[in-house]
């Protein structure tokens, strides 16, 4: 009889080591996904950014373009005055 209750005490206390463990890695586990959580919000949020600034270039870009355009036509007329001796002083 004394067997079965040293025993019994025996597995009571390994039980409850098991469950210390098994809470210990519950509360880590809790924080790994806390701080997924974070990194995952802090990726879209950086994707994000990085979408509206690829926006802003695109668009000053084309407007850099458009600009650029305009100035070589304007820039083509005065050389084809200039080449013509058309500069307006006769």
């Amino acid at each position: 009889m004394d067997f079965i209750v040293a025993q019994q005490a025996s597995l009571t206390v390994e039980i409850e080591r098991l469950n210390d463990s098994h809470r210990r890695a519950d509360r880590r586990m809790d924080r790994y996904e806390r701080i997924l959580k974070l990194l995952i919000r802090a990726g879209r949020r950086e994707r994000r950014t990085r979408t509206e600034a690829d926006e802003r270039l695109t668009t000053a870009l084309a407007a850099l373009t458009f600009s650029q355009a305009h100035s070589d036509d304007r820039l083509d007329a005065l050389i084809d005055i200039v080449r013509q001796g058309n500069t307006g002083n006769r």
